[in-house]
């Protein structure tokens, strides 16, 4: 016998205006952690977001307001790092580039460059996507252009994303280029990663 459908918790929107910035919910976060990572009175914390009716009953991937708070300053460049899957071509070794900026009351951005890939073909894909992947949110893709002669810049893939003020994307878990076989696209494909590189490796500018 079939035991009762089990009702998957959908969690609630949050406040549609917030004074400080937008947090996305990871596993082990409790709003009293929350709090203390940010610099925020629990109880202030709490008010702010009144469609929580509990809480002490938080949920990963939900959207929260952090009150009084700023986004912050991030502006640094990372290496990305070609992985076994990328074949070495004679003309240049696959690496690529990612320039964060990210600021309050400010657009931001991620700009991704790379070098000596090959055509995303050879990895079974037809386009390269960049995808920023943040630990218990959705990884947020953008694809990635070829520019130039590719006799004389081999390899050469371009792309950017922008972000509108307030809009907190840094700090993240890193960022991978993968050969895909369109876009959109909302998951990447583990299997066609062709470079990776750490947002622990962002160096200030």
């Amino acid at each position: 016998m079939n035991g009762p459908p089990v009702v998957q918790q959908i969690p609630p929107p949050p406040p549609p205006f917030c004074t400080g910035f937008y947090y996305t919910v990871v596993p082990g976060d409790s709003l009293f952690l929350i709090a203390n990572r940010f610099g925020v009175p629990l109880p202030v914390l709490i008010a702010a977001n009144p469609q929580i009716i509990n809480p002490n009953l938080i949920f990963p991937g939900q959207v929260i307001c952090i009150p009084g708070a700023q986004i912050p300053t991030i502006e640094c460049c990372m290496l990305l790092f070609r992985t076994a899957n990328v074949p070495v071509l004679p003309e240049a070794e696959a690496a690529g580039v990612a320039r964060v900026f990210q600021a309050p009351n400010r657009n931001g951005n991620v700009m991704v460059a790379t070098i000596g890939l090959p055509p995303p073909s050879v990895l079974g894909g037809n386009i390269y996507v960049a995808w920023i992947r943040r630990q218990g949110a959705q990884p947020i893709p953008f694809q990635l252009l070829q520019t130039g002669p590719v006799v004389i810049e081999p390899g050469v893939w371009v792309g950017a994303i922008t972000f509108g003020p307030g809009e907190q994307f840094a700090p993240f878990q890193d960022i991978v280029v993968t050969a895909e076989l369109g876009f959109p696209v909302t998951t990447p494909n583990l299997n066609r990663i062709a470079l990776i590189g750490t947002f622990t490796q962002c160096r200030p500018q």
